[in-house]
Protein backbone atom coordinates (compact mmCIF):
# COMPACT_ATOMS: atom_id res chain seq x y z
CA UNK A 1 0.00 0.00 0.00
CA UNK A 2 1.37 3.47 -1.05
CA UNK A 3 0.32 6.83 0.51
CA UNK A 4 0.96 9.84 -1.20
CA UNK A 5 -0.50 12.34 0.24
CA UNK A 6 -4.78 11.75 1.00
CA UNK A 7 -4.28 9.52 -2.01
CA UNK A 8 -4.23 5.82 -0.83
CA UNK A 9 -3.50 3.18 -3.77
CA UNK A 10 -3.52 0.05 -3.58
CA UNK A 11 0.06 -1.65 -4.82
CA UNK A 12 -0.87 -3.65 -8.01
CA UNK A 13 -3.72 -2.01 -9.06
CA UNK A 14 -5.65 -0.61 -12.26
CA UNK A 15 -6.82 -1.94 -15.34
CA UNK A 16 -2.81 -3.34 -16.41
CA UNK A 17 -2.86 -5.21 -13.09
CA UNK A 18 -6.38 -6.91 -13.68
CA UNK A 19 -5.34 -7.96 -16.85
CA UNK A 20 -2.02 -9.58 -15.97
CA UNK A 21 -3.81 -11.10 -12.61
CA UNK A 22 -6.89 -12.67 -16.01
CA UNK A 23 -3.94 -13.96 -18.08
CA UNK A 24 -2.61 -15.29 -14.72
CA UNK A 25 -6.03 -17.21 -14.07
CA UNK A 26 -7.07 -18.24 -17.52
CA UNK A 27 -7.09 -21.24 -16.91
CA UNK A 28 -9.94 -21.20 -14.37
CA UNK A 29 -11.75 -18.83 -16.53
CA UNK A 30 -11.83 -21.04 -19.89
CA UNK A 31 -13.62 -23.84 -17.17
CA UNK A 32 -16.18 -20.79 -16.62
CA UNK A 33 -16.79 -19.60 -20.04
CA UNK A 34 -19.61 -22.44 -21.03
CA UNK A 35 -21.31 -21.43 -17.97
CA UNK A 36 -21.23 -17.58 -18.86
CA UNK A 37 -22.16 -18.16 -22.40
CA UNK A 38 -25.21 -20.37 -21.43
CA UNK A 39 -26.53 -17.76 -18.36
CA UNK A 40 -25.95 -14.71 -21.41
CA UNK A 41 -27.77 -17.07 -24.23
CA UNK A 42 -30.17 -18.35 -22.28
CA UNK A 43 -30.84 -16.22 -19.08
CA UNK A 44 -30.10 -12.36 -20.62
CA UNK A 45 -30.73 -12.57 -24.24
CA UNK A 46 -34.88 -13.46 -24.02
CA UNK A 47 -35.80 -10.80 -21.53
CA UNK A 48 -33.29 -8.33 -23.45
CA UNK A 49 -34.61 -9.51 -26.90
CA UNK A 50 -38.32 -8.94 -25.01
CA UNK A 51 -37.65 -5.51 -24.49
CA UNK A 52 -36.31 -5.10 -28.20
CA UNK A 53 -39.12 -6.68 -29.74
CA UNK A 54 -42.03 -4.80 -27.30
CA UNK A 55 -41.55 -2.04 -29.35
CA UNK A 56 -42.54 -4.03 -32.90
CA UNK A 57 -45.85 -5.41 -34.19
CA UNK A 58 -44.41 -9.08 -34.07
CA UNK A 59 -45.68 -12.26 -34.73
CA UNK A 60 -44.82 -16.24 -34.95
CA UNK A 61 -43.77 -16.23 -38.65
CA UNK A 62 -41.26 -13.67 -37.78
CA UNK A 63 -42.72 -10.94 -39.28
CA UNK A 64 -42.20 -7.32 -37.48
CA UNK A 65 -42.81 -3.65 -37.76
CA UNK A 66 -41.76 -1.18 -35.56
CA UNK A 67 -44.56 0.76 -34.00
CA UNK A 68 -42.72 2.60 -31.24
CA UNK A 69 -44.74 2.69 -28.13
CA UNK A 70 -48.04 1.83 -29.17
CA UNK A 71 -48.31 -1.59 -27.64
CA UNK A 72 -47.28 0.38 -24.54
CA UNK A 73 -50.61 2.64 -25.23
CA UNK A 74 -52.47 -0.07 -26.07
CA UNK A 75 -51.82 -2.02 -22.31
CA UNK A 76 -53.55 0.69 -20.63
CA UNK A 77 -56.55 0.77 -22.60
CA UNK A 78 -56.86 -3.14 -22.78
CA UNK A 79 -60.08 -3.86 -20.49
CA UNK A 80 -58.67 -7.54 -19.80
CA UNK A 81 -55.27 -6.49 -18.92
CA UNK A 82 -56.52 -3.47 -16.70
CA UNK A 83 -59.19 -6.04 -15.22
CA UNK A 84 -56.96 -8.96 -14.28
CA UNK A 85 -54.70 -6.57 -12.30
CA UNK A 86 -57.11 -6.70 -9.00
CA UNK A 87 -57.40 -10.38 -9.66
CA UNK A 88 -53.96 -10.93 -9.98
CA UNK A 89 -53.45 -8.67 -6.37
CA UNK A 90 -56.24 -10.81 -4.61
CA UNK A 91 -54.69 -13.97 -5.70
CA UNK A 92 -50.67 -12.69 -4.22
CA UNK A 93 -51.57 -10.97 -1.15
CA UNK A 94 -53.16 -14.15 0.89
CA UNK A 95 -50.67 -16.45 -0.84
CA UNK A 96 -47.79 -14.32 -0.28
CA UNK A 97 -48.96 -14.11 3.61
CA UNK A 98 -49.35 -18.05 3.78
CA UNK A 99 -45.74 -18.42 2.37
CA UNK A 100 -44.04 -16.05 5.02
CA UNK A 101 -46.06 -16.89 7.69
CA UNK A 102 -47.23 -21.04 7.59
CA UNK A 103 -43.74 -22.05 7.02
CA UNK A 104 -42.42 -19.93 10.32
CA UNK A 105 -45.15 -21.46 12.35
CA UNK A 106 -44.12 -24.83 11.53
CA UNK A 107 -40.45 -23.95 11.81
CA UNK A 108 -41.16 -22.82 15.66
CA UNK A 109 -42.76 -25.83 16.68
CA UNK A 110 -40.27 -28.05 14.90
CA UNK A 111 -37.47 -26.00 17.05
CA UNK A 112 -39.59 -26.51 19.81
CA UNK A 113 -39.75 -29.92 20.01
CA UNK A 114 -36.84 -31.25 22.45
CA UNK A 115 -35.76 -34.96 20.83
CA UNK A 116 -33.15 -34.03 18.22
CA UNK A 117 -34.45 -37.72 16.72
CA UNK A 118 -38.24 -36.11 15.82
CA UNK A 119 -36.68 -32.91 14.49
CA UNK A 120 -35.01 -34.64 11.77
CA UNK A 121 -37.79 -36.63 10.96
CA UNK A 122 -40.09 -34.42 11.40
CA UNK A 123 -37.53 -32.46 8.88
CA UNK A 124 -37.56 -35.47 6.04
CA UNK A 125 -41.61 -35.54 6.09
CA UNK A 126 -41.79 -32.01 5.40
CA UNK A 127 -38.99 -32.46 2.25
CA UNK A 128 -41.42 -35.68 1.02
CA UNK A 129 -43.74 -33.50 -1.49
CA UNK A 130 -41.23 -32.15 -3.29
CA UNK A 131 -40.95 -35.67 -4.71
CA UNK A 132 -44.45 -34.85 -6.59
CA UNK A 133 -44.20 -32.68 -9.73
CA UNK A 134 -45.80 -29.89 -9.03
CA UNK A 135 -48.24 -30.56 -12.48
CA UNK A 136 -49.33 -33.57 -10.69
CA UNK A 137 -50.01 -31.74 -7.28
CA UNK A 138 -51.93 -28.98 -9.18
CA UNK A 139 -54.09 -31.80 -11.02
CA UNK A 140 -54.96 -33.78 -7.48
CA UNK A 141 -56.41 -30.36 -6.45
CA UNK A 142 -58.49 -30.37 -9.61
CA UNK A 143 -60.00 -33.99 -8.36
CA UNK A 144 -60.27 -32.62 -4.97
CA UNK A 145 -62.78 -30.00 -6.34
CA UNK A 146 -64.22 -32.22 -8.75
CA UNK A 147 -68.18 -30.55 -8.41
CA UNK A 148 -69.94 -34.13 -8.07
CA UNK A 149 -67.20 -36.53 -6.24
CA UNK A 150 -64.15 -34.27 -4.95
CA UNK A 151 -63.38 -34.13 -1.23
CA UNK A 152 -64.21 -30.71 -0.97
CA UNK A 153 -67.52 -31.33 -1.78
CA UNK A 154 -68.07 -34.77 0.22
CA UNK A 155 -67.21 -32.74 3.06
CA UNK A 156 -69.78 -30.27 2.33
CA UNK A 157 -72.35 -32.96 2.24
CA UNK A 158 -70.86 -34.40 5.61
CA UNK A 159 -71.37 -30.71 7.36
CA UNK A 160 -74.58 -30.36 5.84
CA UNK A 161 -73.86 -27.97 3.95
CA UNK A 162 -75.26 -29.25 1.03
CA UNK A 163 -78.08 -32.36 1.08
CA UNK A 164 -76.31 -35.28 -0.60
CA UNK A 165 -77.66 -35.03 -4.32
CA UNK A 166 -76.61 -31.30 -4.51
CA UNK A 167 -73.22 -30.33 -5.90
CA UNK A 168 -70.82 -27.46 -5.82
CA UNK A 169 -69.34 -26.38 -8.75
CA UNK A 170 -66.06 -24.96 -6.59
CA UNK A 171 -64.01 -23.77 -9.64
CA UNK A 172 -66.98 -22.83 -12.36
CA UNK A 173 -68.57 -20.66 -10.10
CA UNK A 174 -67.70 -16.94 -9.75
CA UNK A 175 -68.47 -16.90 -6.08
CA UNK A 176 -66.46 -19.82 -4.67
CA UNK A 177 -63.38 -19.63 -7.54
CA UNK A 178 -60.98 -17.19 -5.94
CA UNK A 179 -60.99 -18.69 -2.31
CA UNK A 180 -61.19 -22.36 -3.98
CA UNK A 181 -57.58 -21.07 -6.08
CA UNK A 182 -56.04 -19.80 -2.49
CA UNK A 183 -56.86 -22.64 -0.74
CA UNK A 184 -54.71 -24.58 -3.01
CA UNK A 185 -51.87 -26.18 -1.51
CA UNK A 186 -53.24 -26.68 1.82
CA UNK A 187 -51.45 -26.88 4.90
CA UNK A 188 -49.02 -25.04 2.46
CA UNK A 189 -45.47 -26.42 4.78
CA UNK A 190 -43.99 -29.20 2.15
CA UNK A 191 -40.58 -27.65 0.53
CA UNK A 192 -37.80 -26.15 1.93
CA UNK A 193 -38.87 -22.65 3.33
CA UNK A 194 -39.52 -24.47 6.83
CA UNK A 195 -36.18 -25.98 6.87
CA UNK A 196 -35.12 -22.41 5.73
CA UNK A 197 -36.76 -21.15 8.51
CA UNK A 198 -35.00 -23.41 11.47
CA UNK A 199 -31.33 -22.87 9.53
CA UNK A 200 -32.15 -19.23 10.71
CA UNK A 201 -33.57 -20.36 14.58
CA UNK A 202 -30.53 -22.96 14.54
CA UNK A 203 -28.42 -19.73 14.05
CA UNK A 204 -29.74 -17.99 17.11
CA UNK A 205 -27.01 -18.57 19.94
CA UNK A 206 -28.30 -20.53 22.65
CA UNK A 207 -26.47 -18.35 25.06
CA UNK A 208 -29.47 -15.76 23.72
CA UNK A 209 -32.45 -18.28 24.06
CA UNK A 210 -31.51 -19.04 27.58
CA UNK A 211 -30.96 -15.54 28.86
CA UNK A 212 -34.88 -15.15 27.42
CA UNK A 213 -35.76 -18.11 29.30
CA UNK A 214 -34.06 -17.25 32.70
CA UNK A 215 -36.10 -13.44 32.27
CA UNK A 216 -38.93 -15.07 32.47
CA UNK A 217 -39.65 -14.13 28.35
CA UNK A 218 -42.82 -16.30 27.05
CA UNK A 219 -42.58 -17.92 23.93
CA UNK A 220 -44.40 -15.63 22.04
CA UNK A 221 -42.55 -12.87 23.37
CA UNK A 222 -39.21 -14.49 22.61
CA UNK A 223 -40.70 -15.23 18.55
CA UNK A 224 -42.01 -11.39 18.87
CA UNK A 225 -38.44 -9.68 20.21
CA UNK A 226 -35.72 -12.27 19.52
CA UNK A 227 -36.70 -14.76 16.61
CA UNK A 228 -38.01 -12.29 13.73
CA UNK A 229 -35.70 -9.72 14.29
CA UNK A 230 -32.91 -12.24 13.66
CA UNK A 231 -34.82 -14.10 10.91
CA UNK A 232 -35.31 -11.11 8.52
CA UNK A 233 -32.94 -12.03 6.30
CA UNK A 234 -35.19 -14.96 5.56
CA UNK A 235 -38.21 -13.18 5.68
CA UNK A 236 -37.17 -10.91 3.19
CA UNK A 237 -35.89 -13.77 1.06
CA UNK A 238 -39.32 -14.89 1.29
CA UNK A 239 -41.01 -11.80 0.68
CA UNK A 240 -39.29 -10.43 -2.59
CA UNK A 241 -38.96 -14.06 -4.00
CA UNK A 242 -42.65 -15.02 -3.56
CA UNK A 243 -44.05 -11.96 -5.21
CA UNK A 244 -41.80 -12.30 -7.58
CA UNK A 245 -43.09 -16.11 -8.18
CA UNK A 246 -46.56 -15.37 -7.47
CA UNK A 247 -47.00 -12.25 -9.60
CA UNK A 248 -45.36 -14.20 -12.82
CA UNK A 249 -47.07 -17.40 -12.05
CA UNK A 250 -50.52 -18.82 -14.20
CA UNK A 251 -49.96 -22.44 -13.59
CA UNK A 252 -53.30 -22.31 -12.05
CA UNK A 253 -55.09 -20.74 -14.67
CA UNK A 254 -53.41 -22.89 -17.86
CA UNK A 255 -54.12 -26.44 -15.99
CA UNK A 256 -57.10 -25.88 -13.91
CA UNK A 257 -59.56 -22.80 -14.65
CA UNK A 258 -58.13 -21.17 -18.20
CA UNK A 259 -58.74 -17.98 -16.59
CA UNK A 260 -62.47 -19.00 -16.19
CA UNK A 261 -65.09 -18.72 -15.69
CA UNK A 262 -65.29 -15.75 -17.15
CA UNK A 263 -62.27 -13.54 -16.58
CA UNK A 264 -62.66 -14.41 -12.96
CA UNK A 265 -59.22 -16.16 -12.34
CA UNK A 266 -56.89 -13.83 -15.24
CA UNK A 267 -53.90 -12.94 -14.10
CA UNK A 268 -51.82 -10.43 -16.67
CA UNK A 269 -48.91 -13.24 -16.38
CA UNK A 270 -52.06 -15.53 -18.31
CA UNK A 271 -52.68 -12.76 -20.47
CA UNK A 272 -48.62 -12.46 -21.70
CA UNK A 273 -49.19 -16.18 -22.45
CA UNK A 274 -52.42 -16.15 -23.94
CA UNK A 275 -51.55 -12.90 -26.44
CA UNK A 276 -48.48 -14.46 -27.31
CA UNK A 277 -49.34 -17.92 -28.21
CA UNK A 278 -53.03 -18.37 -28.79
CA UNK A 279 -53.55 -14.85 -30.64
CA UNK A 280 -49.99 -14.71 -32.02
CA UNK A 281 -49.24 -11.20 -31.24
CA UNK A 282 -45.46 -11.38 -29.73
CA UNK A 283 -44.79 -7.94 -29.68
CA UNK A 284 -47.62 -6.69 -27.61
CA UNK A 285 -47.39 -9.78 -25.49
CA UNK A 286 -43.42 -8.54 -24.71
CA UNK A 287 -44.88 -5.41 -24.08
CA UNK A 288 -47.03 -7.14 -21.26
CA UNK A 289 -43.64 -8.80 -20.00
CA UNK A 290 -42.00 -5.24 -19.82
CA UNK A 291 -44.62 -4.09 -18.02
CA UNK A 292 -44.54 -6.75 -15.46
CA UNK A 293 -40.79 -6.34 -14.78
CA UNK A 294 -41.01 -2.92 -14.02
CA UNK A 295 -43.78 -3.49 -11.55
CA UNK A 296 -41.89 -6.56 -9.90
CA UNK A 297 -38.88 -4.73 -9.85
CA UNK A 298 -40.27 -1.71 -7.82
CA UNK A 299 -41.83 -4.05 -5.84
CA UNK A 300 -38.40 -5.80 -4.83
CA UNK A 301 -36.99 -2.61 -4.19
CA UNK A 302 -39.23 -1.11 -1.68
CA UNK A 303 -39.33 -5.06 0.25
CA UNK A 304 -35.66 -4.80 0.44
CA UNK A 305 -35.48 -1.68 1.22
CA UNK A 306 -38.37 -2.16 4.15
CA UNK A 307 -36.98 -5.15 5.45
CA UNK A 308 -33.30 -4.43 6.66
CA UNK A 309 -31.60 -6.79 7.99
CA UNK A 310 -30.49 -6.20 11.94
CA UNK A 311 -26.55 -6.15 11.51
CA UNK A 312 -26.05 -5.55 15.24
Amino acid sequence: MKTNGKRTIAAGGGPRSFMQNAWKARQAYLFLLPLLISIAVFNYYPPLNGMYHSFFDWDFIGREKFIGLQNFREIFHDKVFLDSIPTMIILTIPRLIIGVVVPLIMAEVIFAVKSVKLKYWYRVLLLLPMVIPGVVGTLIWKFVYDPSQGLMTSIARWLGVIDSNQVIDWLGNPETVIPSVIFMGFPWIGGTAVLIYMAGLLNIPNEVIESSVMDGCGVLRRIWKIDLPLMIGQIRFFVITGLIGLIQDFGLQLIITNGGPGYETYVPAFHLYMMAFQSGRMGYASAIGVVMFVFIFALSIIAHKYLKVNKE
